[in-house]
């Protein structure tokens, strides 16, 4: 899925050494005892997949493979030969996936071939669905016939919501000690309205850029609910730091949300940028409170 966005060096440093995690909410197969495990595709794994398309062609890259409250990495960068045995499984010429957008079953993506890039492999898909999918809108794929199968919840937000969440995001930047002569230039990535746990009231999640004119950047991924009028933050996603020359961002933005473990709560994919790659990432709600709980390289040149 190779949509422009850049990892960085750090984040990929952090992706490689990644070993068993367990969090109590998933758990997590390390990088050693994947290797010495049997493949995922002899296994028939639950995959979910990233999609980024225009004009229905995309490109679609693994993200995780579910096994109950495991989720583990499809392979990582060094595992070569895993890689094209998983192509070779998953990514076969008009094999046909179910796409997911807004938590539900969206239309369908079919893949025409597949090409290695500087560390990962990517699939290249045609989407079947009614859904404008282009720039910032990304959606889910999966293999699964049980997830998603909710009914898609996913708008624009309306100009009331918007005008409440872009209040919240100028107090957030405030309270992050950004100078009050920027917060008119905050520039929304994406805003998106979901809804997360099925009861019918959908949540706001967005992305927001900016940048100094030293050219210092502050960041945002926040995902918020409506409270009266106004809007409240469930997650804040803050970042303050300073682009490499090149100019590549470590901004988050939302791919979709899906039900991996059927506690009623979609789980946020997202992407982040870095440097000359970009990272995937979950993030999960348990005990009212979000936090991410898994990443996985998307590809790093």
């Amino acid at each position: 899925m190779r949509t422009g966005r850049r990892f960085t060096r750090h984040a990929q440093t952090s992706l490689l050494a990644l070993g068993l995690i367990s969090s109590g909410l998933f758990s997590f197969a390390s990088r050693a005892g994947m290797a010495g495990s049997s493949s995922p595709q002899a296994q028939n794994k639950t995959v979910v997949f990233a999609v980024s398309a225009e004009s229905a062609e995309g490109s679609m890259d693994a993200v995780v493979i579910v096994d109950g409250k495991q989720l583990r990495a499809p392979y990582t960068d060094e595992q070569k030969d895993r890689q094209r045995h998983f192509a070779e499984e998953y990514f076969p010429t008009n094999r046909e996936y179910r796409l997911i957008f807004g938590g539900g079953e969206a239309g369908s993506v079919t893949v025409k071939s597949w090409t290695e890039g500087c560390n990962n492999i990517h699939a290249q898909v045609t989407a079947a669905t009614s859904v404008k999918l282009g720039g910032k809108v990304m959606a889910l794929a999966t293999n699964s016939e049980t997830l998603g199968k909710r009914a898609p919840a996913r708008r624009a937000p309306a100009e009331a919501e918007r005008a409440a969440v872009l209040a919240l995001v100028k107090s957030v930047y405030s309270q992050n000690r950004t100078p009050a002569n920027l917060i008119a230039s905050i520039k929304v990535t994406n805003l998106t309205a979901t809804d997360l746990d099925g009861d019918g009231k959908y949540e706001m999640i967005g992305s927001f850029t900016l940048a100094a004119k030293n050219k210092f950047e502050r960041d945002l991924f926040l995902i918020a609910h409506q409270q009266g009028a106004a809007m409240r933050a469930d997650f804040v996603k803050f970042q303050a730091y300073q682009p490499p020359a090149e100019g590549f961002l470590s901004s988050i933005d939302l791919i979709d949300q899906i039900d991996l473990d059927g506690d009623g709560s979609g789980e946020v994919f997202a992407t982040q940028g870095g440097f000359d790659g970009y990272a995937l990432l979950i993030f999960k709600k348990a005990g009212g409170r979000w936090r991410q709980v898994y990443d996985q390289i998307g590809d790093a040149c």
